[in-house]
């Protein structure tokens, strides 16, 4: 019987061996895998100094650096399918458009005016205005216009006046989409108007501040930044100028921490800059118990010129093209590391995964093994009264 219950717990122990419950990896399999001598899966990075996290910070977006501020007057043009009116003056004794008479009757010596109807600037790009003929508007500001109207009556008219309004515009407008109470073409002003200006004619944000997300496209080119940056930073609130669009995108900022931290899942965060240090405290910490400190990993794809400033020229994973797969590693049992940390800026769908110390193993281990043999001594006590009743 002693022969039988040591052979029953061996198996047992072997058994429990083979299927050891993981959160995952450890980090010795993660230097493993970065080791691999043909194609490794990622490339893996010490984080242990502030100057390897300048060579990692990024640029940041600006819309002002980008699109610049832009003039204060849009400078407006007129386009096809703006509606426009003319008012036209003489001086006197001009009478080109009529006398102005008095209550009794007689005619005064005032000059003389008159408002053309509005006019739909149609596909010819031109409009009419009397004893001068059609006169090209497209393209040209109204007081382009304006003169072009003077010099043709010139001649004709005594000190002739011109005033062109546009009544409804077509083209002088942005567009607003996306995440917003009523998307619309939103007409531009003189003064100049900005992008919360537009997002505020359109009706506002639909979706919250911190998961709002603004792209503004201007001919072929686009950019995006949250929305709180915008807010925060009066300069990035640009002028728009005439067919901008300006989309809203719900996009929540997030990271996905894993493993061994105080909580696991994926954690939202609204601030511009959150450090790695700032990302594990939000999570909870490191477990004590559980917790391997030296093997704290950040896992991200990291374009390929930020790659190239911190992987060694060889690394045949900047020959592939395109992201790099990256992991940095973070080693809380370094000072240094520690002081890294507070400027190594997370980027929204990083993982971070705090691997699990090497006695953790051990432990389950034990803990299968006390569970597994007093199912043993159980089973056999039940035999012996058994066997001893027989």
């Amino acid at each position: 019987m002693p022969l039988k219950f040591g052979l029953l717990c061996v198996l047992a122990c072997v058994l429990t061996g083979c299927a050891l419950p993981e959160a995952g990896p450890k980090a010795s399999r993660i230097l493993e895998e970065a080791a691999a001598r043909t194609m490794p899966p990622f490339a893996l990075v010490d984080v242990t100094s502030t100057a390897l996290v300048k060579s990692v910070a990024r640029p940041e977006a600006s819309f002002a650096a980008y699109f610049g501020e832009g003039a204060r007057d849009p400078g407006l043009r007129i386009a096809v399918g703006d509606v426009v009116s003319v008012s036209l003056w003489e001086a006197p004794p001009g009478s080109l458009f009529g006398m102005a008479s008095s209550a009794s009757g007689q005619q005064q010596a005032t000059g003389s005016s008159v408002t053309i109807p509005p006019q739909t600037i149609n596909s010819d790009g031109t409009i009419s205005i009397p004893y001068v003929g059609r006169i090209n508007a497209v393209g040209r500001t109204p007081a382009a216009v304006e003169r072009a109207v003077i010099s043709g009556l010139t001649g004709k008219a005594v000190q002739p006046q011109a005033l062109v309004t546009v009544q409804q515009s077509a083209s002088n407008t942005v567009t607003v989409t996306g995440e917003v109470a009523g998307g619309a073409r939103v007409a531009l002003s003189p003064a100049g108007d900005r992008v919360l200006d537009a997002i505020a004619a359109a009706g506002g944000l639909r979706a919250g501040v911190n998961d709002s997300v603004v792209y503004l496209t201007r001919g072929r080119r686009t950019m995006h930044l949250p929305f709180t940056a915008i807010v925060q930073n009066p300069r990035e609130n640009v002028r728009l100028r005439p067919e901008d669009v300006v989309t809203v995108v719900r996009e929540p900022v997030t990271y996905t921490i894993l493993g061994a931290s105080g909580q696991n899942g994926e954690v939202p965060f609204s601030a511009q800059h959150l450090t790695m240090a700032n990302a594990v405290a939000r999570a909870g910490g490191l477990q004590d118990t559980r917790a391997d400190a030296s093997g704290v990993f950040l896992f991200r794809y990291e374009p390929l010129d930020v790659a190239r400033r911190i992987v060694a020229p060889n690394n045949p994973l900047l020959r592939r093209g395109g992201a790099v797969p990256i992991v940095y590693r973070f080693d809380l049992k370094n000072g240094s590391t520690l002081l890294a940390m507070q400027n190594f800026e997370v980027q929204p769908r990083d993982i971070i995964y705090v691997s699990n110390a090497s006695s953790i193993d051990i432990q389950k281990f034990m803990g299968l093994f006390q569970g597994v043999t007093g199912t043993a001594l159980s089973a056999a006590s039940v035999g012996i009264a058994a066997s001893t009743a027989n």
